[in-house]
């Protein structure tokens, strides 16, 4: 039986209401939430004189989408980075004889 929680996070003073799955997928948009809103924090501290807030809102979507990007990258190339490991230690095994 799947029970659906519902919460509340809030980002700049904006309650979002959401339902999740699981305690662990909660943490996970609760901790996400406070991430932004430390990011749109460290933003106004580093750049005081935008427009308004706009700009901080967008800035910090913008970090998040490279931050995850390049994590995904990341992810992505791990697989071959252990195979070209493996490779190179088999060939210096090879040479070594």
């Amino acid at each position: 039986m799947d029970r659906k929680l519902n919460i509340s996070v809030s980002i700049e003073g904006i309650q979002l209401p959401l339902t999740v799955n699981s305690p662990e997928e909660e943490k996970i948009y609760r901790d996400a939430a406070s991430s932004i809103q430390g990011r749109i924090q460290s933003l106004r501290a580093m750049y005081p004189n935008l427009k308004n807030d706009k700009y901080y809102y967008v800035m910090a979507m913008l970090n998040t989408a490279v931050e995850s990007i390049r994590s995904s990258q990341r992810s992505d190339m791990t697989p071959y980075f252990d195979m070209l490991n493996e490779l190179e230690a088999e060939i210096d095994k090879v040479n070594k004889k």
